[in-house]
């Protein structure tokens, strides 16, 4: 799938499991195109200000990592995008989860696109406090499963962790206007006058039955891990963390996948705090490939831990769930920032790993990460060969 929703693999800040919305969504959110005619004078306002609005939203995601950054031609040489296998299709995952936007408002439109232009409620789950209790899911019916497999991650991987914070990201917290106005503001430095009416905007609009009350999926249809470290003006360094969105855990529910999906995308996330503590990233890489080696490691990772013995110990027929499940969130987007590998590759990386685990002897024993690495670094070429039929 590709992508409306994704981040660089290589930035400080963070890397996503590369989860997106598709132009299904996003088109019918253009708001500025077609603009009906005598808004309100507050409406009015907010539709002004867009445009100033998205030019600082924009500036500041490519600062921290968080924006497509496409890199042309040159790029070319180092993916060649004619010799893998996409479909054009939409994934199973992303059509189990479209809104129906046939009778969305103006308004509505109008506070949607600023809910996925800004990113509001993963970047508040991210950078600012959270209090508790912490649960996972709409309905909570995930933080049981979820936090145990967070649990099984910090004994199970051989780094630092204590201070790997887990929480989650609900599209409820959008309907307060403040936390919104928040991430308008601090975040991304936006003017406060045009931050207050957008802020109302979106807690107004949201607040409905349409929109889910917050909680559509496409909003939070995503899983982050940040490395910390990040200067928050008035909140000081920002967390070590991973947020976990209610959407992606919904989303893959509903197409069948909601007892192997959560511990999958929470391993895959927990493998980017992997590669942060022991420096695993590619900066030597163009932008593309270095997102692809670091999101196949991470699914590598994942999959150890989720076939491993005193890991979740997946059988095979649950190795072919979360396979499939890897093969939904490839992509073809050879020339973006944010390229997490074509669905072949990241099934292969997948299965690859799952191969390590079950052949280790004794079953028991868990290679240390930088073992695995090195066997994940000599395997990669594989992994990555050309895989197109035709």
């Amino acid at each position: 799938m590709r992508k409306s929703l994704v981040w660089s693999a290589v930035a400080a800040v963070g890397l996503s499991l590369g989860l997106a919305a598709t132009p299904a969504v996003a088109a019918p959110l253009a708001v500025e195109s077609a603009v009906p005619q005598n808004l309100s004078p507050e409406v009015q306002q907010i539709v002004d200000n867009l445009p100033a609005m998205r030019a600082r939203a924009e500036a500041v995601r490519e600062r921290l990592g968080l924006s497509d950054n496409p890199v042309r031609d040159a790029l070319l040489a180092a993916i060649d995008p004619t010799q893998y296998e996409c479909s054009s299709a939409t994934p199973p995952v992303v059509a189990a989860i479209l809104p129906d936007t046939s009778t969305w408002t103006f308004e509505q439109r109008l506070a949607v696109l600023h809910v996925l232009l800004f990113d509001i409620a993963f970047l508040d789950a991210v950078y600012f406090p959270q209090s508790g209790p912490l649960t996972y899911g709409v309905r909570g019916e995930f933080t049981h499963t979820v936090n145990k497999t967070f649990a099984n991650l910090k004994g199970f991987w051989d780094i630092p962790s204590g201070d790997v914070e887990l929480v989650p990201a609900h599209g409820r917290i959008m309907l307060d206007a403040e936390r919104d106005y928040r991430v308008f503001t601090v975040l991304y430095g936006a003017d406060p006058t045009a931050s207050r009416v957008s802020a109302d905007l979106v807690a107004r609009e949201l607040n409905s039955a349409t929109l889910g009350y917050g909680d559509l999926p496409v909003f939070t249809f995503n899983a982050y891990a940040a490395p910390g470290g990040e200067d928050i003006p008035g909140y000081g360094l920002s967390h070590r963390r991973i947020a976990y969105g209610d959407g992606v855990l919904e989303g893959f529910a509903r197409i069948g996948l909601g007892d192997v999906a959560p511990q999958a995308i929470l391993a895959h996330e927990f493998g980017h705090q992997v590669q942060y503590s022991d420096g695993l990233m590619r900066t030597d890489l163009p932008a593309p490939e270095a997102s692809r080696w670091a999101e196949l490691m991470a699914d590598a990772f994942s999959a150890y831990f989720l076939t491993h013995a005193r890991g979740e110990a997946m059988n095979w027929k649950r190795v072919q769930a979360f396979g499939q499940m890897f093969y939904q969130l490839g992509d073809c987007g050879f020339t973006g920032a944010a390229h997490h590998g074509t669905p072949n590759q990241r099934t292969r990386s997948a299965l690859w790993a799952y191969g390590v685990a079950d052949a280790a002897r004794p079953q028991g024993h868990i290679l240390p990460a930088l073992s695995f690495y090195a066997l994940f670094a000599a395997q990669y070429p594989r992994l990555i060969a050309p895989d197109a039929t035709t």
